[in-house]
């Protein structure tokens, strides 16, 4: 005769849908707060995650704002790391191998000086094996209209989402600044 398995027996099912991407738990890092994921693996099993969310890459190598990056204040700390990253380039070559040995979906965090680097990126990126999903960081600063956040006007802001939506194929998903009084 069959036993059913007691509730303590049971594994709960905690997959999530994110858009097209099936995630086996809703558990992902935070952009720009997980470096590639790398630097955490001996601090627990990145295999179970439901997504790794790496920091922000741009199409070049850059270098991010000189130290002190980190200030502590009275209530929490204030960073200011520049976006510092290794490029798109080296990510491929060196960072993503790591990460796709995981088995588990990377969603990359992509940013850019102008609406045309953030195209170029995406198209770069598109069909890289590993890669599950883009993510936008519309928190730089636009260099050809006068250093203004992207994502402080929804006009820019639609056209980067329209420039990488055009370049790729993989889910987008747009990572909108707190830096406005209404998102």
């Amino acid at each position: 005769m069959e036993q059913n398995p007691s509730p303590a027996d049971a594994s709960p099912d905690l997959a999530v849908q994110l858009g097209p991407l099936r995630l086996k738990n809703p558990v992902m890092s935070a952009s720009g707060t997980f470096g590639y994921g790398e630097e955490y693996s001996s601090f627990f099993d990145l295999s179970r995650l439901g997504a790794i969310v790496v920091k922000g890459i741009s199409l070049k190598p850059r270098a991010g704002n000189p130290p002190p990056r980190l200030a502590e204040t009275s209530s929490g700390m204030i960073n200011a790391i520049g976006l510092e990253n290794v490029g798109a380039e080296r990510f491929l070559s060196v960072k993503l191998p790591f990460l796709h040995d995981l088995g588990v979906p990377v969603i990359v965090n992509i940013f850019g000086n102008t609406v045309e680097e953030y195209g170029e990126l995406a198209a770069r990126l598109d069909g890289a094996p590993g890669i599950a999903a883009l993510e936008i960081n519309v928190s730089c600063p636009n260099v050809k209209h006068g250093g203004m956040i992207f994502g402080t006007d929804p006009v820019m802001t639609s056209r980067v989402v329209e420039a990488v939506r055009g370049a790729t194929r993989l889910p987008v998903i747009t990572k909108l600044t707190p830096n406005v009084t209404s998102i």
